[in-house]
């Protein structure tokens, strides 16, 4: 059986399920992760800005538990569904999430 490569694309947009990185403040992260919020973003070594789109719960889980964030770059960068990056608010980098890039359309 052979094991291919997923596709590796550079993206403006990037779509990933995300978990925040404590569990005590992920009310917050959910409170701040709102459209048009401002985040920093780290795929790979590439660091860029990022504006919220679009957020959504994954299927009946709460919000609190993972949610689906949509995100706008700065920059194109090369990604692949799978992929592990991170978010962190500008106004506090303390408060982050990690996520992992969602299969293409």
């Amino acid at each position: 059986m052979k094991h291919e490569m997923p596709e590796a694309r550079e993206v403006i947009l990037v779509r990933g399920l995300f978990a925040a990185d404590s569990s005590e403040r992920a009310a917050e992260l959910v409170q701040r992760a709102e459209p048009g919020s401002l985040w920093g973003v780290k795929i790979r070594t590439a660091e860029v800005t990022g504006e919220v789109i679009f957020r959504s719960s994954l299927g009946g889980f709460p919000l609190e538990e993972c949610m689906c964030i949509d995100l706008k770059l700065s920059r194109a960068v090369p990604v692949e569904p799978g992929l592990r990056f991170q978010i962190q608010w500008l106004e506090d980098e303390t408060l982050g999430a990690t996520g992992v890039v969602r299969p293409w359309d």
